[in-house]
């Protein structure tokens, strides 16, 4: 029994409080208590339980992550609509201005000869030509605006490309995780049905120990008895008997030799 407590007082401490040795082995506590708190503590020793709640718990991040790359993908594209519809209103605009400017280039060409050494003296004073230069500077506007939302649709395009990709390798592993541990769980699930394997019935089997104890006892008694041939029954009377007839088997030898 000594050496049983020394053994208990080894165990690894666990913080689980619904996990206690010790409540199950006090002094104060009767054999029976003992083994009825030893067996309600074996039936917790499960592992099934937490590999539900990582399972459960792994779904609700993928549910949860998926939500997030819905909103951000769906934020991406929003904006990158915008930027289309202003880019298809500032390209509209540049062209509209393009035309305008051929038109105007062509009507300065027109009306005014240019010498082979153009000079800032020699350009135009014409309305076309002022015209001209108004449009070009809105035009160049236009250009640098066309710029920054190809330059946003690009980084837009980017952000989503770096979403796929670490979504697609993280969803990959996290999937894997997730039909990994179902197998388990589904394995736990069923090999809690199974019948015991005779490995485990041999392992366990301490009765068979205490039976062969008892055998032993038995045995060792029968020897006993055969030896002394007695009865457990009468031990007490055989051997009164015998002490009886000895002192009348010696009665009887005194008389004859005295006659």
């Amino acid at each position: 029994m000594e050496s049983e407590t020394n053994k208990l007082s080894t165990l690894n401490p666990l913080e689980d409080p619904n996990f206690s040795v010790e409540s199950c082995y006090s002094d104060n506590l009767s054999l029976e208590e003992k083994i009825t708190r030893t067996i309600l503590l074996l039936s917790k020793v499960d592992g099934i339980p937490s590999v539900e709640n990582l399972l459960n718990s792994l779904k609700l991040q993928k549910s949860n992550i998926l939500s997030l790359y819905d909103v951000l993908s769906a934020e991406i594209r929003a904006k990158l609509l915008d930027h289309l519809e202003e880019l298809f209103e500032l390209k509209l605009n540049s062209s509209k201005w393009e035309r305008k400017m051929d038109h105007l280039l062509y009507l300065v060409r027109t009306n005014n000869v240019f010498p082979n050494s153009l000079t800032q003296d020699h350009l135009p004073k014409s309305k076309e030509y002022r015209q001209f230069l108004s449009l070009y500077s809105e035009n160049m506007s236009f250009q640098q605006e066309i710029l920054k939302l190809k330059s946003s649709v690009s980084l837009l395009l980017d952000s989503q490309r770096l979403l796929d990709k670490n979504f697609a390798i993280h969803m990959a592993h996290l999937d894997y995780q997730i039909i990994s541990l179902a197998r388990i769980l589904s394995n736990l699930s069923e090999a809690s049905r199974e019948e015991v394997d005779s490995l485990y019935h041999s392992k366990f089997d301490r009765v068979e120990e205490l039976i062969s104890r008892i055998t032993e006892r038995e045995e060792k008694f029968n020897k006993l008895r055969l030896t002394m041939k007695l009865n457990p029954e009468n031990f007490i009377y055989d051997g009164f008997k015998k002490n009886i007839l000895n002192d009348i088997d010696s009665f009887e030898r005194l008389t004859i030799t005295r006659g």
